[in-house]
């Protein structure tokens, strides 16, 4: 193990739910390697659930994005960024880690005051402008998300890799009387992006299929605003009869916990799935499943051949998700199940 003097850390990945997910190795990796370093995480407020009880953090460091986005010039504004810079500065970082590659992350990283600045070179990084902020720039040729976060804390001389997603425990006794009990299916309808999704009669295809032959409850997942799309799921189905679940992240975490099965497209809840040993199937269209797909030997990725790969954030429908046959879904989670 290298011999290295405590440093202290600031890892900013602010958000969103599956990359923060895809990010957590990092810190099980550095701290196998650097017991005596410390670190910090800056996340937006929204996904500090996330991290709350990780051993491997010394402390996490929340701002609150949507809120100044809302009041950008307000006195409560200024007087939060100023407070947000100032806990940054006093813990003197030694290193700033920039694993999301926007112009905002790498700003949070001058910001804090740290010595040094790493972050990716193209094709890792989101903004190619935000490279001026760093003071050294660290190219991989990996494939997968979470193995490019890996190569950027090997910069740092983490000899040790470990594939560990430490998460919290969740809050099981936010879920109804229904969901207390283990083993039943997740289906995850809502996406981000319009693209992303896969259509709602597929999934009802699924839930009956999971209800009939494999005798799988069905949980439909939604986030906000995607209640009427998990209605829509549910009117179509004709032999199952799936439960909606409306919860928040440590509810989420708990439902997810007590699952056999997560079948969604490229989105928070389906990445937290695979990172909690879950059977995960993913549904890909314009992003590709071997750069952002569930992570893990316990998971396949479904896309169309033809997909054509595109991370703009589209409201447009996604044809490449209509081409995904609900029985090429089926028989990928046979395939998971008998395992």
């Amino acid at each position: 193990m290298p011999q290295e003097s405590k440093r202290r850390i600031l890892i900013v990945r602010l958000g969103s739910m599956g990359d923060i997910v895809h990010t957590l190795p990092v810190l099980t990796s550095l701290k196998e390697t650097f017991p005596q370093w410390e670190i910090d995480w800056l996340v937006e407020r929204r996904w500090r659930e996330l991290l709350e009880g990780n051993p491997y953090l010394s402390r996490i460091v929340d701002l609150d994005t949507l809120e100044w986005r809302k009041q950008p010039l307000s006195r409560n504004t200024r007087k939060s960024f100023r407070k947000l810079i100032a806990a940054l500065r006093e813990n003197c970082y030694d290193i700033a880690l920039d694993y999301q590659g926007a112009l905002k992350s790498a700003a949070a990283c001058f910001l804090s005051g740290a010595r040094e600045m790493i972050g990716f070179e193209e094709p890792w990084l989101k903004e190619p402008a935000c490279a001026v902020f760093y003071t050294r720039r660290v190219r991989t040729a990996a494939r997968h998300a979470v193995e490019a976060n890996l190569a950027l804390s090997a910069a740092l001389g983490a000899t040790r890799t470990c594939i560990r997603f430490a998460l919290p425990e969740g809050d099981s006794t936010s879920l109804p009387a229904s969901l207390q009990q283990d083993g039943f299916a997740v289906l995850n309808p809502g996406a981000g992006w319009l693209s992303k999704r896969w259509y709602p009669e597929g999934y009802a295809v699924v839930s009956d299929i999971l209800h009939t032959d494999f005798s799988l409850p069905v949980v439909l997942n939604v986030g906000p605003g995607e209640e009427a799309l998990a209605r829509e799921v549910k009117n179509a189905c004709r032999a199952a009869n799936p439960e909606i679940y409306f919860g928040n992240l440590r509810g989420l975490i708990a439902l997810l916990r007590r699952s056999r099965l997560m079948v969604g497209p490229d989105t928070g809840p389906v990445h937290l799935a695979a990172a909690l040993g879950v059977p995960t199937v993913g549904l890909f269209g314009p992003t590709d499943p071997s750069r952002n797909g569930p992570y893990g030997r316990l998971h396949k990725s479904l896309r169309s051949e033809d997909a054509q790969t595109d991370y703009r954030h589209s409201s447009v429908d996604g044809a490449a998700m209509r081409r995904i046959r609900p029985e090429d879904v089926v028989e990928t989670i046979r395939e998971l199940l008998m395992k």
